[in-house]
Formats: C-alpha cells, sequence, structure tokens
C-alpha cells in the first residue's frame, strides 16, 4: 500500500511539475507577446507624432491662406473695376472716334 502511494504521489508531483513548465512556458510566450506589442506601440507613436508634425504644419498654411483670402478677392475686385474702367474708357475713345468722323 505504501508503495502504491508513493508511485501515486510521484505521478502528482510530476503532473504538477509538467502544469508548471507549462505555465513557464505560457508565461514566457505572454511576455514575448507583450514586449512585441509593446515595440509595435512605440513604433506608432513615432508614426502618431510625424503625422502631428504633418497636420500643425498644414493647419500653420491653411491659416495663413485664410488670412490671405480677403485681401486676395479684394485684390480681384480692384482688379475687376480696372477691367470695367478700361472697358468704358475704350468704349468712349470708339465712340468719340464714330462720332468725329463723317461717314
Amino acid at each position: 500500500m505504501a508503495t502504491k502511494q508513493n508511485t501515486e504521489l510521484k505521478e502528482l508531483k510530476q503532473f504538477i511539475g509538467d502544469r508548471f513548465d507549462e505555465l513557464k512556458t505560457d508565461i514566457a510566450l505572454v511576455k514575448d507577446e507583450v514586449s512585441q506589442l509593446n515595440t509595435k506601440v512605440i513604433d506608432l507613436d513615432k508614426k502618431l507624432a510625424v503625422i502631428e508634425t504633418k497636420v500643425d504644419s498644414t493647419e500653420k498654411r491653411l491659416g495663413t491662406v485664410e488670412g490671405k483670402l480677403p485681401d486676395i478677392s479684394e485684390k480681384f475686385g480692384e482688379l475687376k473695376n480696372w477691367r470695367q474702367i478700361a472697358f468704358i474708357i475704350i468704349a468712349a475713345v470708339v465712340g468719340w472716334f464714330a462720332r468725329s468722323t463723317k461717314f
């Protein structure tokens, strides 16, 4: 009976030892996966920093463009007025020449 208990105890110790070995390998795998995830997160942080920099520079450029839009539209309006004024002057000169000539 004692021999049977000793063999059962040895089998139980072996079983528990095997389970602990499996747990150790599982824990090692989980640690490896966590370290891989950490490196991926660090890479994503770097890429996010680059993207944020690009977005900030784009926002600055858009702000500059938005600030210049009223000036540009005002100058375009002035050019439009000059075009109308030039057309009126040309029409007046052509009309004056047309009236002054005798047909």
